[in-house]
């Protein structure tokens, strides 16, 4: 069964064909859907943030490697003031 990507999620593999120190020491790839590119575009900010987090996780042929779930930063909820 081929991999089929989830939206807002990726992997980071540890880069086996890492050859010098410049280069990273993992890589992969996050998919990001349309209708989350535009929330954080709509916000119409200079820098577009993305929250990510990650996971240790094994594959089923034994690799280790990160799994990443990419959202919009938490923006905690206004407390309603009450005036006196």
């Amino acid at each position: 069964m081929a991999y089929e990507p989830k939206a807002n999620s990726g992997s980071l593999f540890i880069n086996d064909k890492k050859s010098s120190e410049n280069q990273p020491d993992l890589r992969g790839s996050i998919h990001v859907s349309r209708d989350l590119l535009a929330t954080l575009i709509a916000k119409n900010t200079p820098l577009v943030e993305i929250s990510v987090a990650a996971w240790n996780k094994q594959s089923a042929k034994g690799t280790t490697y990160l799994s990443l779930a990419a959202s919009a930063p938490y923006v905690k909820p206004q407390e309603d003031k009450i005036p006196y």
